[in-house]
Order: structure tokens, then sequence, then C-alpha cells
């Protein structure tokens, strides 16, 4: 026993030395994968800008959560950070495309939140409205009288979630036209405009080709917007309505 037992000591002190070494390894080799994982991103977003005609900046130049606190999502969590950002015009429309993360929490309970966001100028004033996918939470407020906007089409509104300062409004930009185009489209992205400005977003990081789904929704959107509305909350910038 005498003799076993420094044996077994020596045993136990290289598998726990074999141990930490491969926690080490997998901790080296996951920040190496981040980093590579994230310079793709970046060369992936320069030349989606370049494609597109857009200026692109790695780092957020403008303070974009900040600039846009009064949109809900830059209103959630701390360490609000956009990167990769694609800002220009497209069509004579002002664009802004980026990743945007934030945290929620913690120490173990922290949480970090990633998006793909889109930013479009529109040619209207709006007021706030937001959509997003129905989940249980709103089934259970709508058992106690908190009920978002219903449309005609069930299966819209089954699956959205509307909810709007001015319930005409949302009539309004939501009409049967757009509805069956959101629907034919698959899960739309969450929306919300706000003054002159709409924004559309998916959650996670995504491929960089979904950012050209978020344009191609949004202008699609914009274009949709009937004339009388053009009419009554014009600003005067790019139109594009139709009856």
């Amino acid at each position: 026993m005498d003799i076993l037992g420094p044996i077994f000591v020596g045993a136990a002190g290289l598998v726990q030395c074999a141990f930490f070494v491969g926690v080490a390894g997998l901790i080296v080799a996951l920040i190496t994968w981040g980093i590579i994982r994230a310079r793709e991103r970046r060369e992936a977003m320069a030349r989606l800008a370049a494609e597109l005609g857009l200026q692109y900046y790695a780092a957020d130049p403008w303070d974009l959560p900040a600039r846009y606190q009064h949109f809900g999502l830059f209103n959630t969590g701390h360490s609000r950070r956009a990167s990769n950002i694609l800002a220009g015009a497209i069509d004579g429309r002002d664009v802004q495309a980026f990743d945007y993360q934030y945290t929620t929490g913690s120490g173990k309970d922290q949480h970090t939140s990633c998006f793909q966001v889109t930013m479009l100028t529109m040619p209207i004033l709006a007021p706030r409205l937001s959509l997003r996918r129905e989940n249980f939470l709103d089934t259970i407020a709508s058992w106690v009288g908190h009920d978002d906007i219903d449309f005609e089409s069930e299966a819209f509104s089954k699956r959205y979630c509307v909810k709007c300062d001015e319930p005409k409004f949302a009539y309004d930009i939501f009409h049967a036209r757009l509805i069956e185009y959101l629907l034919a489209r698959g899960d739309a992205p969450a929306m919300e405009m706000n003054g002159p400005l709409f924004l559309l977003y998916d959650s996670g990081s995504g491929q960089v080709e979904n950012v050209r789904r978020l344009l191609a929704i949004g202008h699609e959107i914009l274009r949709s917007i009937p004339d009388y509305v053009l009419h009554q909350r014009g600003t005067g910038a790019k139109a594009g309505g139709q009856p």
C-alpha cells in the first residue's frame, strides 16, 4: 500500500493535469474559432456592401442603439452594440443594415441576444407600430383583455402580434394584398415603425444573404403603402405607393 500510494497519487495528478490542458486547449480553440468567424462575417458584409453600393463600417461610428432608442429593440437589455454596418442609399432611399446584440442578466445568468437589422427611411411619418410572431404570452394577455390588432385574415392574426398607437394606421399599412404577400413569404421578420423610420429584424446572426431578404421585404412594404396614406402622412421623400 505504501508503494502503490505514490503511484496512485502520481496517476491522479497526471489525469488532473491532462484535464486542465484539455480544457485550456478547448478554450483556445473556441476563441480561435470565434475570431475566424468574426473575420469571415466582416469580410462577407463588406462584400455585400460593395455589391449594393453601400459604405461598410466594421464598428459603429454613430452609436446607433443610443441614437434610435425610441425603438423597442434598442431599449432592451444592456451592453447594446451595433457592428458590421452597411449604410447609404438604395433606389434613392436611405438604408442601414447591421448586426446588433444586447445582454440581459449578469454573471452566470447572463445571456446575449443577437439580431440582423435593417432600417429604412419612409415617405411618411408613422405612429408607433410593431409586428412580431405571436407567442404563448400573447395568448395569455388576450384572456385578460390585452388584445393585439386583429385583421380579416385569420391566418395573419394568429401568426403575428400587431400593435399600434393608431389602430387605423395598422389596417392601412397591412391591407389585404400586403398580408397575402407576407403570408406567402413564410416567417416575416419583426418590424417597427416610428416617425420616418422603418425597422426590420430577425433574431440570431443568420446568413449575410438574409440582409437581402430584409431589404426586399422592407422595400416591398414601403412600395405597397396606399396613396391616400402617402397623401395624409407624406414627408415629401421618395414615395412609390399604390392604391
